[in-house]
């Protein structure tokens, strides 16, 4: 998500240090939809054959022998046939407005897509300004989109029960917490940190929003 912002804005996935800038200013609420598919996507890398002794400083020099170049196929799979609805919180000294984010995913400046240019959004990301802790602002999201894409005739699986957040919001109680590394640091070195993400239910069972029916 922090990719999609970021693309929104105009900020280049080279640009370490304004992507390290942003990062740092934005935190999510992640409901994600129940009983997602997988898609198998496949990749081939050249690497060299196994040469005794041989040692390479860089990829330029891995690729330098033709007659030694062998190819691999790897495999990574995504999720289909899903949706999520996520809540951003901004500090106050943010780079960007919420605003501006908004207008961002409304008009991007670079293409928008799922981690792969083959993967591009099925849905439009349809962004919302609401006010509210997080419990009220999500409610009040999950009725305008079930209202929206009632109207375009488009069926939405159900939300699950709980959702993932960082840090703290009103409303949210965490039932487990998880440790992820995926802070984006460096994208030209492929460097990821660490973070904390929070599990826990985002509807009232006393109170429920709406019928996910």
């Amino acid at each position: 998500m922090l990719g999609l912002l970021a693309a929104g804005v105009g900020i280049r996935r080279d640009d370490t240090e304004r992507l390290n800038a942003f990062n740092r200013h934005y935190s999510l609420v992640v409901c994600a939809s129940r009983n997602p598919r997988w898609a198998r996507d496949y990749h081939t890398v050249q690497m060299p054959k196994e040469v005794r002794k041989a040692r390479y400083f860089s990829r330029r020099e891995e690729l330098s022998d033709p007659e030694l170049l062998s190819a691999i196929i790897s495999r990574r799979d995504y999720y289909t046939d899903a949706w999520w609805m996520v809540a951003v919180a901004t500090t106050a000294d943010a780079p960007y407005s919420l605003e501006q984010l908004q207008d961002g995913l409304r008009h991007p400046v670079f293409p928008l897509y799922l981690g792969r240019k083959s993967h591009p959004l099925a849905l439009p990301l349809a962004p919302l300004l609401l006010e509210g802790n997080a419990c009220d602002a999500l409610c009040n999201a999950y009725q305008q989109y079930q209202d929206h894409f009632h109207k375009l005739k488009v069926s939405l699986p159900k939300l699950q029960d709980e959702c993932w957040w960082e840090g703290k919001h009103d409303g949210l109680v965490a039932s487990k917490i998880l440790r992820r590394r995926d802070v984006p640091l460096n994208r030209q070195q492929w460097l990821f940190g660490e973070r904390t993400v929070n599990q826990g239910p985002w509807l009232s069972k006393e109170e429920p929003c709406t019928s996910q029916e």
